[in-house]
């Protein structure tokens, strides 16, 4: 058993903002390369990585 209370780094929060411009929205899907690179944040409106599963079609009856 270890005397340790705490491990470094714990309690430690970061706020993400998107980083779209004039976006207010929280950051809250992170990307980023390799564990060298710094993270870039976005909302999931903006995250330039997103799936969609089902998209709309463009179909038109008739």
């Amino acid at each position: 058993m270890s005397d340790q209370t705490d491990k470094a780094g714990d309690g430690i929060h970061e706020n993400h903002w998107c980083e779209h411009p004039a976006c207010k929205k929280w950051g809250g899907f992170g990307y980023s390369r390799s564990k060298a690179e710094k993270s870039t944040w976005h909302c999931w409106e903006h995250y330039p990585h997103k799936q969609i599963k089902n998209p709309p079609t463009s179909r038109q009856a008739g």
